[in-house]
Parts: C-alpha cells; sequence; structure tokens
C-alpha cells in the first residue's frame, strides 16, 4: 500500500483527511497479516509539499495496546532513547523527523506537541479506532535551570495528563518512581505548578477512551536513565504500570 501526501493543489485538511484514512486501511491489512505472520512494520513519511509535519512509526501487534511518543527527538536531548526502550512495552513507538524549530512552507514550526495537522496525529487517530482504549505517554524534557520555581528546579520528573485533572493512574505512576526508584516526582497541578502539557496538541484531538501521560524528564535523568540499565528497567516498570 502507498501513502500519498501531495496533490495537484494541496490542502493540509484534505492531505490529513486522507492520511487518516490511509492509515486505517494499513492498519485493517495488519491485522489481517498478523493472523499467520509475527508482524512488526517502520515507517517514516514526510510530507512532499512540507505542509504536515512527518514522523517515524514504529507497529506492532505483540505488545499492550498503547503509544510511546517522542515529540522531540532532536532538542530534548536523549528522549528518543529513552522512548525507544520504553517502547518495547507498547505496539506503537512514535517519533518527529524533523527538529521542532523546523519551519514549513506556511512559517509553522514542525513541533508535534503543538502541530495540528500531522502524520504522527493521524495515525494516533485512526490507530485509537482499532483498541478498546488509547493510553499514550508521550516524554518530553526539561532544563532545570530555566525553570521558574525552585520545586521544578529541583525535580526528576512532572508528570501530568494535560489539560485533564491528573487520574488515578498518573498518581500510581509517580508514587512507583518515588518510592521504588527514589526519584523526585510531581504530579501537576497537584504538586507543582508548571511543565503541565496544558498547550499540547492532543489536549485537543478527540479519541475514544482516550489517556494521555505527559512525562517531562530533567537533563540528569535523562543521562542517569540511558547510562543505567537497571535505573531504565525500573523506569519502564513505573511508567506502563
Amino acid at each position: 500500500m502507498s501513502f500519498t501526501l501531495n496533490a495537484a493543489e494541496p490542502s493540509v485538511t484534505d492531505n490529513y483527511a486522507m492520511l487518516k484514512q490511509q492509515f486505517s486501511q494499513w492498519l485493517t491489512n495488519q491485522k489481517i497479516m498478523q493472523l499467520n505472520y509475527h508482524l512488526n512494520a517502520e515507517i517514516t513519511l514526510d510530507d512532499k509539499n512540507e505542509l504536515i509535519s512527518g514522523a517515524l512509526i514504529r507497529y506492532s501487534m505483540h505488545e499492550k495496546p498503547c503509544i510511546i511518543y517522542a515529540p522531540h527527538r532532536f532538542f530534548d536531548k536523549h528522549t528518543f532513547d529513552i522512548a525507544e526502550s520504553l517502547s518495547a512495552q507498547c505496539q506503537v513507538f512514535i517519533a518527529n523527523t524533523k527538529h521542532r524549530n523546523t519551519l514549513n512552507k506556511q512559517g509553522q514550526k514542525a513541533d508535534l506537541g503543538k502541530s495540528r495537522y500531522s502524520v504522527a496525529n493521524a495515525f494516533i487517530e485512526a490507530y485509537a479506532n482499532t483498541v478498546p482504549a488509547t493510553r499514550i505517554y508521550q516524554i518530553h524534557g526539561f532544563n532545570a535551570k530555566k525553570r521558574r520555581t525552585k520545586q521544578a528546579q529541583s525535580l526528576d520528573v512532572i508528570i501530568s495528563q494535560g489539560a485533564r485533572p491528573p487520574s488515578t493512574q498518573v498518581k500510581k505512576i509517580s508514587h512507583c518512581l518515588i518510592n521504588n526508584l527514589k526519584l523526585k516526582s510531581a504530579i501537576y497541578p497537584l504538586e507543582v505548578s508548571e511543565l503541565g502539557g496544558t498547550k499540547n496538541i492532543l489536549n485537543s484531538i478527540e479519541l475514544p477512551k482516550n489517556e494521555f501521560f505527559h512525562i517531562e524528564l530533567s537533563y540528569a535523568l535523562r543521562k542517569n536513565l540511558i547510562q543505567q540499565p537497571n535505573l531504565m528497567s525500573g523506569f519502564k516498570k513505573c511508567i506502563t504500570l
């Protein structure tokens, strides 16, 4: 199956709708194929018209129906590697293909955390209709020195559900990070007042039975996760409880 991202007179909304439909067909085909085959697929799509932000997508039918997402791999150091390690727990792994400050032809940044029309969002919308519930774990990085509050400056992890009130699951994750890994974790907005992901585009996309976990990691923790396999193993267990 081929994916079409260009037209004689490209329209962002038309291209996006077409791509979402093609992803739906592709996912249906993968479900049929996996009846007889062990399926692991990877695709990287960038819009030839430079209107829709591209994405790298890995898909497997043999893990939990959830999504691990690194939207700023070229900006938030180590988040791609951390998300990739976590991706063994989920059917879908998504990452950006261009730096978040890259401009498209309309002068808009290719920031998957803010772009409404992206390959990532088209896939997420299509995928959400194939599973009973959608859990999205989005991995970000923050610089403690740039935080405006002393509390945020001292933290390893800030976790939230974006614009929604934090659920019991968020509290379980944070408690696991604190109790099992001795990390300094806080829940937005209950325990910390910044980096809550409230302006993230996933807050405004309607998905059936959707849970969005916005996970901010300090640079010190990201570095330690990459260098310490035992810490990474414990982190994976906490995040995808």
